[in-house]
């Protein structure tokens, strides 16, 4: 089971801040899972940045559960 974390944009628009999803694969799997799961946000999501365990990775880390993953959408501003 994943802790996924959402940020900014994405919590506003989901209304809710986590989940928990049962799921196992890379970073990309996981990305692809959560845009099927909700397409309005399909760019958000692969645009995001994600940290697992507090810490940034790349779209080819392994998740195995039990992780906490934050998906952190890019920050526009002016």
């Amino acid at each position: 089971m994943l802790k996924v974390m959402y940020f900014s944009i994405i919590r506003e628009k989901l209304k809710k801040s986590q989940e928990d999803i049962d799921f196992q694969g890379s970073v990309k799997d996981l990305k692809g899972y959560l845009s099927e799961r909700y397409p309005d946000l399909r760019h958000l999501i692969e645009a995001s940045k994600v940290a697992v365990n507090e810490e940034y990775v790349d779209d080819d880390f392994p998740l195995k559960g039990g992780e906490r993953v934050a998906l952190i959408p890019p920050v526009s501003g002016g």
